[in-house]
């Protein structure tokens, strides 16, 4: 056969065999898959399915509760809810006034030096009652601790001059006295602490600004000794000493006159049975043991010219107990101690950051024995308010 023949079957026979295939898959809708694409498709919705489900799940899934953390803080916004600790330091310039009842008159204070009057701060404070916008109460534990060195005195030079300007006017009214604060070797030191329910204005908080005022009582311990005769106390026992004719009489007159105007404060029976009978029997010795004992008396304070008066006025008879206590007798002691003073305080506290400054003034007063006395106490504090 020849080779083109050949060639033309083979071509008639390819024609009739893909012509009907190719005519099948051209009748296939553009719009429609091929067959297996349905099969993917289930495949991949399936798939799609079960991922959602399981990030739902995952979604509803109760977590566990996480508390947002606690931050530490010494001011809460609502106060404390016991109570309110003031550490901190304190300045202050107290002075301590006492009055004898026969008109005696001695006034302590401090000589302003950093060291004497820097103390450190140790209030309590109640949780606060707000009873109003702008109002509010809380109780007050306030402690002090005070040591004054030097007294207040009348300044008779100033006070003459004053009087020599004056007396060329008509004005005839008695001249104004003037004072000077010396040291004249007394000293007095203790402490006081005060309950004090106060009253404030301002808002709830130790973060708040206030102003307010107390009253309350206040337990009270002094010691110390101080000059009655406004500061010639030297002068007067001289005075006394000089009125009696024997030596007996002088020495009783010195018992008396210490005992009416020169400080018992605390009413000590055994000091007050030895200034009643002074001359009696060895009374006057047993005084100088007892005081040397107690330690009552500031070395200070003992004047040695007057020693000299009193060892040639006796003839030097005196033994050098006797001696001693005749010294003291000048010198008034303030021994005092209560549980019952009432007292007042008034105060200004300023936030500032974690700390608060306050400037306060107050103190306890009563009476013990015939005596008025009264501290009064200017502070200014800086505390941090821990509450709890």
């Amino acid at each position: 056969m020849p080779l083109h023949l050949k060639v033309s079957i083979f071509i008639l026979f390819f024609s009739c065999c893909c012509f009907p295939l190719f005519s099948q898959k051209s009748q296939i809708p553009s719009g429609l898959p091929f067959p297996n694409a349905n099969l993917l498709n289930e495949d991949s919705q399936y798939l799609k399915f079960q991922i959602q489900t399981t990030n739902e799940s995952i979604s509803k899934t109760p977590t566990a509760y996480q508390e947002p953390k606690k931050e530490f803080a010494l001011k809460k916004a609502d106060g404390a809810k016991y109570f309110t600790f003031y550490p901190g330091v304190q300045a202050n310039l107290t002075d301590l006034t006492i009055i004898s009842s026969s008109g005696g008159r001695a006034v302590m204070r401090d000589d302003q030096r950093m060291d004497q009057n820097l103390a450190f701060l140790y209030d309590l404070k109640s949780p606060e009652w707000q009873i109003g916008d702008n109002w509010g109460l809380f109780i007050l534990n306030r402690n002090v601790s005070f040591r004054q060195s030097k007294q207040r005195i009348t300044d008779i030079t100033a006070t003459n001059m004053s009087s020599s300007e004056d007396s060329g006017s008509s004005n005839r009214s008695s001249p104004i006295k003037q004072y000077k604060t010396q040291d004249l070797g007394t000293e007095t030191f203790g402490s006081y602490s005060m309950l004090l329910p106060a009253i404030y204005l301002g808002k709830k908080g130790n973060d708040k600004f206030r102003l307010g005022a107390a009253i309350g009582y206040t337990k009270v311990n002094i010691q110390g000794t101080a000059d009655f005769n406004d500061g010639q106390g030297y002068f007067t026992n001289l005075l006394v000493f000089s009125s009696g004719r024997t030596l007996d009489e002088k020495i009783d007159n010195m018992g008396r006159y210490s005992l009416l105007n020169n400080g018992n404060v605390d009413g000590d029976p055994y000091r007050v049975y030895l200034l009643s009978n002074l001359s009696a029997g060895n009374n006057l010795e047993a005084l100088g043991l007892y005081t040397l004992l107690k330690g009552d008396v500031n070395p200070k304070s003992i004047n040695p010219l007057l020693a000299l008066y009193y060892a040639h006025d006796t003839g030097n008879n005196l033994t050098p107990l006797e001696l001693y206590a005749l010294l003291t007798l000048g010198i008034g002691r303030v021994n005092s101690s209560t549980n019952y003073a009432k007292s007042f305080y008034f105060f200004w506290e300023i936030p500032i950051g974690a700390i608060n400054w306050r400037l306060g003034f107050g103190g306890p007063f009563y009476n013990q024995n015939g005596y008025k006395i009264s501290l009064t106490t200017l502070e200014m504090s800086f505390y941090m308010p821990i509450e709890f």
